[in-house]
């Protein structure tokens, strides 16, 4: 139990901290025009999926690859068009007019939207884990500048914020339904095949609109493919993998983590700097992913370890 607890909050630091690189590097690509939203969408889930299947086949053999039916291909293909196209496409519109640390506020709101999902599907949680959910979600409004000791700033939304809503929407409802194809087909199989075909979809898209814009400098290009590398492929696998290991509730929580490592890298990338709200809501959000069970039984578990070896030192 606590080799898989360790195996599950390894891959699923690893997905945080990838996935808060994202909405930095999104920003330098989108904000300043240097390529449309459907082409950095089809370019990162094209490139980190076609990547991954080959590094798969080589391993693994082609026909590891493949899933087994016809209506794996058809469950794959949805969650790829939901959880890759569509959100992807979501975050990189909005990305044309609001800062890369409001974006990062799809992560903030997956895990209440995962969490409303979950109940209304009649899964229980308890009070200490409600109260949880609500108290991460307030602490990233914190870190985000929603929420201050002025109150709520609901006049500084723009439209962008309505397409994150969106996007985070697309994200928690492929956390919810790919669980029972990782469970089935494996967190590396389902990533390859969910990218490739939301790349497949936003291909159709940039298709059937005009004004597609692509990077005219090598330098653009390495942004493009570094968002296909860790943000995506790393970032998808690490998920994936986490899923296998920790409970949906718990998995869900962590993602209150990427808003902040996302503040982070705009930090050193961009120049934004943090308030003390925006620290207070850090402290917050680490808080809140300590009232699941999981995650308190994790925290328990490591402290005896560490007394114990204090005692035998």
């Amino acid at each position: 139990m606590r080799s898989s607890l360790n195996k599950g909050f390894f891959w699923a630091a690893v997905s945080v901290f990838a996935w808060g690189t994202l909405f930095p590097v999104g920003r330098l690509l989108i904000g300043e025009g240097r390529i449309d939203p459907a082409s950095l969408g089809m370019f990162r889930f094209g490139i980190a999926g076609a990547v991954m299947l080959a590094a798969g086949a080589a391993v693994k053999g082609v026909r590891a690859m493949l899933p087994p039916a016809r209506r794996d291909w058809v469950e794959l293909a949805l969650l790829g068009f939901v959880g890759a196209g569509l959100m992807s496409l979501f975050l990189f519109a909005a990305q044309r007019t609001i800062p890369s640390i409001n974006a990062s506020m799809l992560d903030a709101l997956s895990p209440l939207l995962i969490f409303l999902l979950t109940v209304a599907a009649g899964k229980r949680f308890t009070l200490l884990q409600s109260a949880g959910f609500l108290a991460g979600f307030a602490g990233c409004l914190l870190v985000l500048k929603v929420l201050d000791g002025g109150g709520f700033h609901i006049d500084s939304l723009a439209p962008g914020d309505l397409l994150i809503l969106c996007g985070a929407l697309c994200w928690a409802l492929y956390t919810i339904f790919a669980r029972g194809a990782v469970v089935r087909l494996g967190g590396y199989r389902v990533t390859v095949w969910s990218m490739l075909f939301g790349a497949l979809l936003l291909g159709g898209i940039r298709l059937g609109f005009a004004g597609a814009v692509l990077p005219s400098e090598w330098g653009g290009w390495g942004l493009v493919v570094y968002t296909a590398l860790v943000p995506s492929a790393l970032a998808f696998l690490g998920w994936n993998q986490a899923q296998k290991s920790i409970s949906l509730g718990l998995l869900a929580l962590t993602a209150y983590a990427i808003p902040l490592a996302s503040a982070l890298f705009a930090l050193l990338l961009l120049g934004e700097t943090l308030t003390l709200w925006q620290l207070a809501g850090a402290v917050i959000v680490t808080g809140a992913v300590l009232t699941d069970p999981e995650a308190a039984a994790f925290c328990r578990a490591r402290c005896r370890i560490g007394k114990t070896q204090q005692v035998e030192s």
